[in-house]
């Protein structure tokens, strides 16, 4: 039944056009950043003041700058996904048939999901324009020094410290039953609050915690996929320690959420 109501909310969310457009202007944000690199510095890529980057950097390097872009558009969709079972009543007419954790779990799986598609498509993204700049502008593309592995790990872990996010929002939908209220104060959070406090908070020890650092932390994995090995600055922490913190989190979220959504009086 679980993997039914998956494939039923895969059907719902696909319906929605704010998926389509979170894939098209994250693409679109990095494919521009990218652009950007190779127009600015063309001069000096050319006469080789500056080193030609391998595919490596333009894989990492969209990685690196997706949270940018995602963020917002993340947010919206898990705030919508859950807030609009309580504006349509849809949530009535599941839970009749399923159970409220499996309702709850099925769509933080296809958030999941979702975030690990769009990780996979900014990969593809990134390699493309690296190629179309070094083949056709360059012609110096080559593809020595990059290890997939590695770069199929990054989809992996940087959906993993993009988790605690979504079942936040979810977590503040529950509480609030809208998803206004979900988008506002999770738009609110991560694109004002947690901004402001890793600006005024930078370096304190207890920084390290917050969700954006765990993210950051995890960021400096990425260089693997060009084989190379870089420390993390010490007011973060670890990336294996950001990535338990990571899934603490995610699971501390969803169990109160779940059990929030358990204790609600749905037939109002």
């Amino acid at each position: 039944m679980f993997l039914k109501l998956f494939s039923i909310e895969w059907t719902r969310l696909a319906r929605r056009s704010v998926l389509w457009v979170t894939f098209i202007c994250c693409s679109l944000f990095i494919w521009l950043s990218l652009q950007n690199f190779y127009n600015r510095n063309r001069t000096q890529l050319l006469d080789g003041t500056l080193k030609m980057p391998g595919a490596s950097f333009d894989l990492a390097n969209a990685l690196d700058q997706l949270l940018i872009i995602s963020l917002p558009f993340l947010v919206i969709i898990a705030a919508l996904m859950l807030g609009n079972d309580y504006s349509q009543r849809t949530n009535q007419h599941w839970l009749t048939r399923v159970s409220r954790p499996s309702s709850l779990l099925a769509k933080c799986s296809l958030l999941a999901l979702v975030t690990f598609l769009l990780q996979l498509l900014i990969l593809l993204v990134g390699g493309a324009t690296g190629w179309y700049y070094k083949t056709f502008t360059y012609e110096a593309y080559t593809l020595s020094n990059v290890n997939w592995l590695a770069a199929l790990s990054a989809a992996f872990y940087m959906t993993l410290v993009t988790l605690p996010y979504l079942s936040l929002i979810l977590l503040i939908t529950v509480a609030t039953r809208s998803a206004f209220a979900g988008i506002a104060i999770g738009l609110g959070y991560t694109q004002f609050i947690e901004l402001l406090l890793s600006s005024v908070l930078y370096g304190a020890d207890w920084a390290k915690w917050m969700m954006r650092n765990l993210y950051f932390s995890a960021t400096y994995l990425l260089n693997s996929i060009g084989n190379r090995t870089v420390e993390t600055p010490s007011h973060l922490l670890d990336p294996g320690a950001a990535f338990v913190m990571a899934a603490a989190y995610t699971l501390t979220f969803l169990f109160l959420a779940v059990r929030l959504y358990r204790r609600q009086d749905l037939g109002g």
